[in-house]
């Protein structure tokens, strides 16, 4: 059996995460999802089984009685959370074993970028030292497409700012969220191509988004190997309207993987597991020696589930290049609940492969450790120079 005690004594580095801030948050019920919005989604949320298990986890956080009904524990977070926001997700998040946070900087999807005061607020949570950051390309392009340029200006103008915010930043990495820009079918496209696109939306036409950011994507591949950064990919499943559900299979990046600007040049980042595709993301992660994936989508959406969709995502994938992510956003309670889920799940995980004689305990502490933190270390190297 593998020891639980030994799993928790790992320091994890969580590889991708979001920002929260009272003012950004849903309704509770949304915890467990409800992402489009319509009538009562939020009480359907609730009737999930993933809100249940926030709510009875909170329950044992509170002390509260077996015996109290949701609704009674939902209000006392929410009481909790509105008297005191920083003192309420400092005490979730004290007793986490997490060495290091990546932070995704360029949530929300569609939404304005977050304050200065926000931020501020994010890091009175967790502190400034203990994240780094993840740099959204399409926010990016979001923010300086606002200025209505010229293409030409415009790209030129992309291209310093995606650099100066690299640079301006603790930055380990680059994410791009084309699953919500047309989709995961990146086609190689070339500047012309983009010009074009560029100016049907300038016009007002959305069609034009698609080969816009595809190439924008691949403008970002060019910053990240010139920083030996990876870019992280929103894979499988997703929330809103602007995801591509039709493309949401990793398999569909297999041109842009194949494409020789990408192949073996920069690490790519298969985030969510391709959950629930998992099988198909660790065989393109087993087929190229720059993909990598990490856990988050497998192992708390999943609920009942949760083991089997993570090992599935092992059927293929390489050991040491998987690794721990929380995918926490807009609440404190993701992060937290994650957390303590993945660590409960992953002795579940390596006690069925031991089990199976897939590997020896040896092997199953070595791979808690790998997916935990040392993946993080060769995959996001420039974490190292903040541990």
């Amino acid at each position: 059996m593998i020891d639980p005690y030994e799993i928790a004594a790992i320091p994890a580095i969580d590889t991708h995460m979001h920002r929260f801030h009272p003012s950004r948050a849903g309704e509770f019920g949304t915890v467990a999802g409800g992402y489009v919005a319509g009538p009562g989604q939020a009480d359907h949320a609730r009737q999930t089984m993933l809100y249940r298990m926030v709510i009875e986890t909170l329950r044992t956080h509170f002390q509260m009685p077996e015996d109290t009904p949701p609704a009674a524990v939902e209000a006392e977070r929410c009481r909790r959370y509105a008297a005191d926001p920083v003192a309420y997700s400092r005490d979730l998040l004290a007793g986490q074993n997490t060495a290091l946070y990546c932070v995704e900087t360029g949530s929300p999807m569609g939404g304005p970028a977050y304050t200065a005061e926000e931020i501020r607020h994010f890091h009175q949570v967790l502190p400034a030292e203990r994240c780094c950051d993840i740099i959204r390309i399409d926010r990016v392009a979001e923010e300086l497409l606002k200025e209505d340029l010229p293409f030409s200006d415009f790209l030129r103008r992309f291209q310093e700012d995606l650099r100066r915010e690299i640079d301006s930043h603790r930055t380990v990495g680059l994410k791009s969220c084309c699953a919500y820009n047309g989709g995961l079918d990146v086609r190689p496209t070339d500047r012309e191509a983009a010009a074009r696109g560029y100016e049907r939306m300038r016009r007002g036409d959305p069609a034009g988004r698609k080969s816009f950011f595809d190439f924008l994507l691949l403008e970002g591949v060019e910053a990240a190997v010139e920083r030996d950064l990876p870019i992280q990919i929103h894979t499988g499943a997703g929330g809103g309207t602007w995801l591509d559900f039709r493309t949401e299979n990793p398999i569909h990046l297999i041109d842009f993987l194949k494409d020789e600007r990408v192949l073996d040049r920069c690490r790519i980042v298969l985030l969510h597991g391709g959950h629930p595709h998992e099988e198909d993301t660790g065989y393109l992660v087993s087929q190229f020696a720059n993909v990598y994936t990490d856990f988050s989508g497998t192992f708390y959406l999943c609920t009942g589930k949760s083991v089997e969709r993570m090992t599935a995502l092992l059927e293929r994938t390489p050991l040491n290049k998987v690794m721990y992510g929380s995918d926490g956003v807009g609440m404190p309670e993701l992060t937290w609940f994650a957390h303590d889920r993945f660590r409960q799940q992953l002795v579940k995980l390596l006690d069925g492969l031991v089990a199976e004689g897939c590997m020896t305990r040896p092997r199953a502490q070595e791979a808690a450790r790998m997916f935990l933190r040392d993946n993080a270390l060769d995959c996001y190297r420039a974490v190292r120079g903040y541990l």
